[in-house]
């Protein structure tokens, strides 16, 4: 007897056999809903064939372009699939560029550079598209060469006009460490840390603290220092708990207070951070005074 195995590979939509018992389907004569559009890029991910057959081939590459210019979700899916080239299509860079731009609604100059006007600050534009266009000039994808000053340009305007506060943050970045041929630049970099953090990044909150510690792009604080590794110590950054218990065990911008640091680097152990379990360790007998439980991490 011979055994029939089925699989739970999806049905090809009814639009495709439509297409192929007439004329050949174009961007002006059919549009592909939303919805299936979605379905080609997603649910058939798996599935190679059906979705080059649905999203890659001439005809349907072009429906696609139409139905996912109704639908920003839709338009920003396809165009991360085709700059990775994922979801069944081949990369191309090209047209995700295109898309990205379309998305990101801002006008440009002739440079393709974003230009901030009375009008462009009342439009709604589409900030990860603009720090995808960023990423595109840093790495050359579908632009006809790399260009660091233009993705400096649009991570700016992505934090200026679409109010991203991770693109100040990785713009700080860029400045800090020279990425993408950029030329290192701390004061910079701590100016665009100082945008981020007071918008409340938390990340850029702690490297603020670092860069006041420092000295590093700012005139040395070590009460600014203790102020920004607080605030990113409230909102839940480890290594800013140890850097505040520090700070009181060293008297850095606080008055010395063991007891403190101990509060304070129990706070960064019991979420593992193994710098905060030495130092318990180091000033056990205070801890085990001013810390109830503090032998579960300590004993350890």
């Amino acid at each position: 007897m011979t055994m029939t195995t089925t699989t739970n590979q999806p049905t090809l939509p009814p639009l495709f056999f439509h297409s192929k018992e007439s004329q050949p389907v174009s961007s002006s004569s059919v549009e592909l809903p939303a919805e299936l559009l979605h379905q080609c890029l997603v649910e058939y991910a798996d599935w190679g064939d059906l979705a080059k057959v649905s999203c890659v081939q001439k005809g349907w590459s072009h429906t696609m372009m139409a139905a996912a210019e109704k639908d920003q979700e839709s338009k920003w899916e396809l165009a991360q699939a085709l700059l990775a080239g994922k979801a069944g299509l081949a990369p191309n860079a090209t047209q995700a560029f295109r898309l990205l731009s379309e998305l990101a609604n801002v006008p440009v100059d002739n440079d393709n550079l974003p230009t901030t006007t009375e009008e462009s600050a009342q439009q709604e534009c589409f900030a990860p598209a603009m720090k995808a266009i960023a990423d595109c000039y840093f790495h050359g994808h579908g632009v006809s060469a790399k260009n660091p000053d233009a993705g400096v340009a649009w991570l700016r305007a992505a934090y200026e006009m679409g109010h991203d506060y991770d693109a100040a943050h990785d713009l700080a970045l860029v400045y800090e460490y020279g990425r993408h041929d950029v030329e290192i630049d701390i004061f910079a970099a701590a100016e665009w840390l100082t945008k981020a953090a007071t918008e409340g990044h938390i990340e850029a909150m702690a490297e603020l603290g670092l860069c006041y510690e420092l000295g590093c792009g700012v005139v040395q604080s070590d009460t600014d220092a203790l102020d920004w590794y607080m605030k990113a110590a409230e909102a839940g950054h480890i290594t800013s708990k140890f850097s505040v218990a520090e700070a009181f065990e060293e008297a850095r911008g606080v008055p010395q207070s063991d007891s403190e640091a101990c509060l304070w680097y129990y706070k960064a152990a019991i979420e593992g951070d193994h710098d905060s379990k030495m130092a318990l360790r180091r000033l056990e007998e205070i801890a085990r005074i001013v810390v109830p439980g503090v032998s579960a991490v300590i004993d350890v």
